[in-house]
């Protein structure tokens, strides 16, 4: 007897790539970021893709472009993959950090003691599992690919593992994690923080956004 069963959505969740350091909120990629993004390109390719989306923020838009472009897609612009708000006044990667005791931390794996900074812990994790639940409804049976934020990201997938941390891993530069998106809503979780380039540099110090 055949056995019918759903297919969910596959949303591969990518880390934006490599920031410019130019003193703003808002940094377009580097050149190191320039080269992870064209590296997810030849990662991803063969494997089929309906939609390429998107924060709107430059750091995430630039990485989608090159992946968009080569499917033949638009980018998908959607503010719910924003990363983290706080009284930030310019995007600081960790290679950046004047604070050795903030630096010490992030070495160290302890994100949430003194790393993360205050933002809007329980609103970001709401939004991004509102957004990624929609998306996924939007694309059942489709591969999508939705490039955030390492915050954003560390905030959504805590919440799919049922932990209470807010940052509990170090995403690499344009790395993959994985999630299904089933008919009622469900997120089931595939993989987290899949390498697509070794300048993703997963072990060595990169920013938290």
């Amino acid at each position: 007897m055949a056995v019918s069963v759903a297919v969910p959505a596959e949303v591969l969740l990518v880390r934006h790539a490599q920031p410019q350091p130019d003193g703003t909120l808002d940094p377009g990629l580097s050149d190191d970021g320039r080269l992870q993004s064209q590296a997810l390109v030849e990662h991803l390719e063969g494997v089929p893709l309906a939609a390429v989306y998107s924060s709107h923020l430059k750091r995430a838009a630039e990485t989608a472009a090159p992946l968009a472009a080569a499917r033949g897609l638009e980018v998908r612009i959607d503010e719910g993959l924003r990363e983290w708000k706080s009284n930030a006044t310019h995007y600081a990667g960790t290679e950046n950090l004047a604070d050795p005791s903030r630096l010490i931390a992030f070495l160290e794996g302890r994100f949430e003691e003194g790393f993360v900074p205050p933002h809007n812990a329980e609103e970001l994790r709401a939004t991004m599992v509102a957004t990624i639940r929609r998306i996924g409804l939007d694309h059942q049976g489709e591969r999508i690919v939705a490039v955030s934020h390492g915050g954003a990201t560390n905030t959504f997938l805590a919440e799919v593992v049922g932990s209470p941390r807010r940052f509990f891993f170090n995403p690499g530069y344009a790395s993959i994690s994985r999630v299904q998106v089933w008919p009622d809503g469900r997120i089931v979780l595939v993989s987290i923080n899949e390498p697509v380039d070794a300048r993703a540099q997963h072990t060595s110090l990169l920013p938290g956004g």
